[in-house]
């Protein structure tokens, strides 16, 4: 009689390196969005830090001395700083500022103030030793490498002048402390903190 012997050989291989392909696609599969994953995690991240330090650093900067003008206010009487000068550039590695939608306070021991934006009052029309800010307002009153307009850009230098609202005692007495917060659309704000010095001149250098 004749014995029929069944051999599955074949088959076990096939199946084997089907297991195998079927593994490796799915190892390939699972590695791709393991790895998508941590560039887009890696990539938020960054964002997140660029965001952040965007956020925290200013960018802009005192460039040069604050000065206080007290020019013909009261200096038979009690003389008193009521414009106080100072000039601004970009940060290092700041982006430019729309000066014209940037925000400026005033803050001594006596009184709070917003300033706002004087927009008639600009380089080309030679207020600079000419004329003043109107009362409670800030100006660029000069610009060095500009080309014209309030976009404070790198290599740029802006000369603003900030117009205090005088009072009977004077805006800025001697030996007064105050801060002028600047605070542009992006980036934090910039404190420029001073004292007046013991006695008043017309022009004063402030620390």
């Amino acid at each position: 009689m004749t014995r029929t012997i069944n051999r599955n050989d074949a088959f076990t291989g096939l199946e084997a390196a089907i297991v195998l392909i079927a593994f490796v696609v799915v190892a390939a599969v699972f590695s791709y969005v393991v790895l998508g994953a941590g560039f887009f995690t890696t990539q938020k991240s960054q964002e997140v830090v660029h965001t952040g330090v965007s956020t925290a650093s200013s960018n802009i900067a005192i460039l040069g001395e604050v000065y206080g003008d007290a020019t013909g206010a009261g200096q038979s009487g009690s003389p008193h700083i009521h414009t106080v000068i100072f000039s601004v550039g970009e940060a290092a590695g700041g982006t430019p500022v729309d000066m014209n939608r940037t925000r400026m306070t005033f803050q001594n021991s006596s009184n709070f103030q917003t300033l706002d934006w004087a927009s008639t009052l600009m380089p080309a029309a030679g207020v600079c030793g000419a004329a003043y800010p109107a009362n409670n307002q800030w100006a660029i009153c000069s610009s060095q490498n500009s080309d014209g307009d309030t976009l404070l850009e790198e290599g740029e230098r802006f000369t603003v002048w900030a117009r205090l609202t005088p009072d009977t005692s004077g805006s800025l007495p001697a030996r007064d402390q105050f801060t002028i917060d600047i605070k542009p659309d992006l980036g934090a704000a910039l404190s420029v903190a001073r004292t007046t010095p013991g006695g008043i001149d017309p022009m004063n250098l402030l620390y």
